[in-house]
């Protein structure tokens, strides 16, 4: 396990991280970047798959998107709560990992463990943060949490152009066979259906379109940052599909 994280992906079940932010934590793995994912359950209240399979093809998907480091929280699936004992847990995992940056849920989605995700994310990373918040570890403030999205539109604070990992992103997705491959004799379900991976994908090329590149993951921040040098910011990677 690294010493610290530089990205920090946290999901209510596994598959949602790689769904939402799969193609950041791909890119920023291929840029150099210490990435890694908690999925706070194993998914164990599914329709299809047993927390087992879950748990291997998280592993799978961990290693396809270049990730330095995979935690199960161990909180119940189905159950989620940003209450004291699901703070603690994830309060000492961030304080053992010290993330960076952190990608949560958005507060708003179809799923309540989603929603309920995010408001542990964001208690957590607070008191995290606190020197008076006793844990095992020592307090780690974490620089920023950012949102991601799932099924809920926001107005993006920003993009990440995900074009040159699209397809990584997609074959990480691709590692929960249980969840998206249509099996006979077995439930099916909305994801399991023919096409949905293929209807799902194309989220990243309308988002792309907005951005102004092939294929975007769309991020949302509770507060603006405050740039020193916004001029670098603001002129870095730019996509020439953005210049007319």
């Amino acid at each position: 396990m690294p010493d610290s994280l530089d990205l920090l992906a946290i999901g209510a079940h596994p598959d949602d991280v790689e769904m939402t932010s799969g193609g950041w934590l791909c890119l920023a793995a291929q840029q150099g970047y210490r990435t890694g994912i908690i999925h706070l359950t194993k998914g164990e209240m599914g329709t299809r798959g047993t927390p087992a399979q879950r748990v291997r093809e998280a592993k799978a998907a961990a290693a396809v998107l270049g990730c330095s480091f995979l935690e199960f929280a161990g909180l119940k699936d189905g159950f989620l709560r940003a209450d004291d004992a699901s703070t603690h847990r994830l309060v000492e995992l961030l304080r053992k990992l010290k993330p960076r940056l952190v990608i949560a849920p958005f507060m708003q989605c179809h799923h309540p463990d989603h929603e309920a995700a995010a408001a542990l994310a964001v208690r957590a990373v607070h008191l995290a943060g606190l020197k008076g918040y006793k844990s095992k570890a020592p307090h780690h403030r974490v620089i920023r949490l950012v949102h991601a999205r799932y099924s809920r539109h926001f107005e993006p604070a920003f993009y990440v152009d995900v074009s040159a990992v699209i397809e990584r992103k997609r074959s990480a997705i691709e590692c929960y066979s249980s969840q998206f491959t249509p099996v006979s004799g077995q439930p099916q379900t909305r994801m399991s259906a023919r096409g949905f991976l293929d209807q799902y994908m194309s989220l990243t090329a309308q988002l792309g379109l907005k951005a102004g590149c092939a294929h975007a993951e769309a991020y949302w921040l509770s507060s603006a940052p405050a740039l020193n040098d916004p001029v670098a910011v603001l002129s870095a990677g730019v996509s020439q599909h953005m210049i007319r």
